[in-house]
């Protein structure tokens, strides 16, 4: 059985995109040309309404229900939000050279890669 969260994930603009990021980002960050790739990047996510959880504007949910009775219990929305955070880091991930992937090792969310990569 699907559940709601997983339904979320499903339907979000971001698993259509990573079967397509290849063609759709015609140049791969490297050492050379960050204009460039942010430029495609920022229209890329814009035009599927994704930029505020690589730009910050999107904030992460409280991670557990503040109810005592669910103490220690992530969130349904939290879950939803780490899901998609995650799909759009993998789709960041496919667009980045091999040179550009070292810098963002240990990276905890899209937002924390695009802070990285700028850097």
């Amino acid at each position: 059985m699907v559940t709601s969260s997983q339904l979320q994930i499903i339907q979000s603009p971001i698993t259509s995109l990573l079967s397509t990021v290849a063609t759709a980002v015609a140049v791969k960050l490297d050492d050379t040309n960050y204009l460039t790739w942010n430029f495609q990047m920022q229209i890329l996510l814009e035009s599927h309404g994704i930029l505020g959880f690589v730009d910050g504007s999107k904030q992460c949910p409280s991670q557990f229900h503040a109810d005592s009775d669910l103490e220690g219990v992530e969130s349904n929305e939290y879950q939803v939000w780490k899901m998609h955070d995650r799909a759009l880091m993998q789709l960041l991930i496919a667009t980045l050279s091999s040179i550009a992937i070292s810098y963002v090792i240990g990276c905890v969310s899209a937002n924390d890669m695009r802070i990285q990569l700028k850097d």
